[in-house]
């Protein structure tokens, strides 16, 4: 018998669709032939959401009178009104629905408010919740408690993925859930009759059509071509998420599966940790290039709504292709001409087809004769570079020429090589000369800061990626991130870790410096020196300079900023020592101000109390 499967992914904002979430969708949809459905978003708009769809789908549907009125317009047509009260239980929502205080349904639409305030909301049969990174902490078990009011009653929650695997004794204490620790690579991982290895099942794109919530990245095929790292880095929790080295896993099978029921794909993703350290290096590579993703490969997008309209057709997560199609349908209008788009207009109306609460599969296949020849005329669809992304960066100390110029043969971009540690600096420029020869000139990489590093290691990083984009006429784009204890309990429910070498206000203003960088620093020596200082000297003013005069130094430049530097160079050992004591830990209450003994680093504390 059909279970009813929820998917739930906390309402965090991140850049990758959750590829655990959409291997479970294929392993159901597909092998266990279960009614699937996902969500990320407000929970309890989703739970107002089912107890409307279950109104509309009983007796209720059509009992209006302004049916036999108006026969274009829907009771679904006022599914906003209804929601809200649903929610709220405001009658005024009645007023906008016509007939409807004079109806039969309003009763049942009263139980729905009064099971939506009890928590009775319609069951699942099967709930699995993903985790990420623990400083998602508090969403993250605010979802997984929330989940259990859709269970049914003899249901099961599943909860996997990072945060599960890195902390399951603290995810069962605060949910009483006992977490899937680890991958889902064995058979029976999640029901004892069916052998299936979920980690190895192709990803399952149409669930991303379900929700309104819109992945920055989503235009690519998401794939391992290996698992795991070798390497045991201290600040790295590869090895406890997949603790074996998997050398090569096979990605044709996939990228064919998915473009024969999704459509081709413009990127290939690669979630790999250390792709270098694999001994079928050229393998992959020649795989990779097989694929589709050899150097200058282009591709020509395929017709989304022809790939719709077939899954539709074939019955493939009909509640998915049914929003991607009213989605389609709207950019449609937006290119029409003004005749076509009120004819097109007139025709949807007529299937009301004009919202998704009211539209239907088949008045959508009945329009597609009419409406396919618009999206052929009117969405055209051109040539596209693709590129190959090893998004979680290739490691420096495997880098060899051979290895470069096998990459060079793929269009990567950019290329990621990771700059932790300032003692690698002749590692990590060699790699990035060594792209630079092989003519790979768009480059990436993560900077990790508050770990073992000091400041001045943080900043001369930084520096290195600058010159060597002026010396090899090539780009680099830094990423700096934040070391953050993902295990130790005293920091994984928070950002709050400050390292041995770091305070609290070098974190603010490496923080209030990349805010006004967008969180990356790219190529022009003239940007970086303006954002970080010419040297060391002047970066470290910044590092104690107040937030306000950093993030607004244009402004403060001439006045503030140089009372500030006047009395703040003027301080004596003493006084400066208490003040930057006091400044270290970020903290400018006028207690805090006041606490200070020595009246000139009140004077100097009140810089920091400046608006920003």
């Amino acid at each position: 018998m059909s279970r009813r499967v929820l998917l739930l992914e906390p309402n965090y904002k991140n850049k990758y669709p959750p590829l655990n979430l959409m291997k479970l969708a294929t392993y159901y949809r597909e092998i266990c032939k279960d009614d699937v459905r996902f969500f990320k978003g407000d929970l309890k708009d989703f739970a107002a959401q089912l107890l409307l769809e279950e109104f509309f789908c009983g007796e209720n549907y059509g009992q209006l009178p302004l049916f036999a009125e108006n026969p274009a317009e829907s009771f679904g047509m006022y599914a906003a009104n209804l929601l809200d009260f649903i929610k709220t239980g405001r009658t005024k929502n009645f007023a906008a629905v016509p007939n409807l205080r004079e109806s039969s349904c309003v009763e049942n639409l009263r139980e729905a408010h009064k099971r939506f305030k009890r928590g009775d909301y319609p069951k699942f049969d099967v709930i699995c919740v993903a985790t990420l990174f623990t400083f998602e902490w508090a969403r993250t078990i605010d979802t997984i408690n929330f989940a259990k009011n859709f269970l049914a009653a003899d249901g099961k929650i599943h909860v996997g993925g990072v945060a599960a695997t890195l902390v399951p004794d603290a995810i069962e204490a605060e949910t009483g859930i006992a977490p899937h620790i680890g991958l889902l690579d064995n058979p029976n991982d999640l029901d004892a009759t069916n052998h299936a290895i979920i980690d190895t099942l192709p990803p399952d794109y149409s669930i991303l059509e379900e929700i309104d919530y819109e992945y920055p990245a989503r235009d690519a095929y998401f794939a391992y071509t290996t698992r795991g790292c070798p390497r045991n880095c201290k600040f790295c929790a590869v090895k406890t998420l997949e603790p074996i080295y998997k050398n090569y896993l096979s990605i044709s099978a996939q990228l064919q599966h998915t473009e024969e029921i999704f459509g081709a794909k413009r990127n290939l993703l690669l979630l790999d940790n250390n792709v270098l350290a694999s001994s079928d290096f050229d393998k992959i590579i020649d795989e990779i290039k097989a694929c589709g993703f050899a150097k200058d490969s282009t591709y020509t997008p395929p017709n989304d709504y022809e790939i719709a309209i077939k899954n539709l057709r074939a019955g493939f997560n009909d509640r998915a292709y049914i929003k991607k199609i009213l989605r389609l349908y709207d950019k449609l209008s937006a290119r029409l001409t003004k005749w076509d788009a009120d004819i097109f207009h007139i025709h949807r109306k007529k299937n009301l087809l004009l919202c998704e609460a009211t539209a239907t599969k088949s008045a959508i296949l009945a329009l597609d004769e009419f409406v396919a020849p618009f999206f052929e005329k009117y969405l055209r669809r051109s040539k596209k570079m693709r590129y190959v992304d090893f998004n979680q960066g290739l490691d420096a100390r495997l880098m060899t020429p051979a290895k470069m110029a096998r990459l060079a043969e793929i269009n990567i971009k950019p290329m990621r090589i990771a700059f932790d540690h300032i003692e690698q600096r002749e590692i990590y420029e060699n790699a990035i000369r060594l792209a630079a020869a092989n003519g790979i000139t768009h480059l990436s990489n993560y900077i990790l800061y508050n770990f073992e590093d000091t400041p001045d290691d943080f900043y001369n990083r930084l520096r290195i990626n600058v010159e060597l984009c002026d010396e090899l006429n090539v780009s680099i784009f830094s990423f700096p991130m934040k070391y953050h204890p993902l295990t130790n309990p005293a920091y994984f429910r928070n950002r709050e870790y400050i390292g041995a070498h770091w305070n609290r206000k070098f974190i603010r203003t490496v923080q209030a410096i990349l805010k006004a960088t967008q969180g990356k620093v790219g190529r022009g020596r003239q940007f970086f020196e303006t954002a970080f200082g010419k040297n060391l000297d002047e970066f470290h003013e910044l590092l104690w300079m107040p937030e306000a005069l950093i993030i607004y130094r244009n402004q403060y430049r001439d006045n503030r900023t140089k009372d500030w530097r006047m009395k703040f160079y003027a301080l004596n050992p003493a006084e400066l020592a208490e003040a930057k004591n006091i400044i270290s830990m970020n903290k400018f209450s006028d207690e805090d101000i006041s606490a200070a003994k020595l009246a000139a680093v009140q004077e100097i504390l009140k810089f920091y109390q400046i608006p920003h």
